[in-house]
């Protein structure tokens, strides 16, 4: 396996898993207020992780990337379906060769245009999706339906491979 396919591979995993527990939800869960998250929703993390993931595919082609004007869809946050659809489109279309990028941000005042390129933003929005599912997580401990999560939810890659190898001393 070279180093692109196992990007998409680990991309491929985790929303893959995130499409099989929205399977699992009702509407009403998905659109759930939880006090502990500040009022926000499952189906509020959810578009934030889809959005991320369609900004970065769409400049793909411009070369330009703003994660600041994501569309904020309430469709994506009301609808675990329409959800579902499009983690799909978008593991479908984001396989794509590396290639140089423009990250623009404005933090304040301030304007900056950063170097990056595709699979450092690739990377950067897989640790986007494993941050937005730890809160998710939050959401179903606080709503009791912790059950329906795989134990390794929202859990980094590397933090699931150092608590393996704790167990084995």
């Amino acid at each position: 396996m070279n180093k692109d396919q196992s990007v998409y591979e680990i991309l491929h995993e985790i929303l893959t898993e995130q499409q099989n527990l929205l399977r699992k939800v009702s509407a009403k869960m998905y659109t759930q207020s939880i006090p502990s998250l500040d009022g926000s929703t499952i189906g509020g993390h959810t578009r934030h992780i889809i959005e991320f993931l369609e900004i970065l595919r769409n400049s793909y082609h411009t070369n330009q990337i703003n994660y600041d004007e994501r569309q904020r869809n309430p469709e994506l946050e009301q609808n675990p379906e329409k959800a579902i659809e499009i983690i799909s489109e978008i593991l479908f279309s984001i396989n794509l060769p590396n290639k140089n990028l423009t990250m623009h941000q404005t933090v304040g005042t301030i304007s900056l245009e950063i170097p990056t390129n595709f699979f450092r933003e690739l990377l950067y929005n897989i640790e986007h999706c494993i941050h937005h599912q730890a809160l998710i997580k939050v959401a179903f401990n606080e709503i009791k339906m912790s059950h329906l999560l795989n134990k390794n939810f929202g859990i980094a890659p590397s933090t699931i491979q150092y608590r393996e190898t704790q167990n084995l001393n």
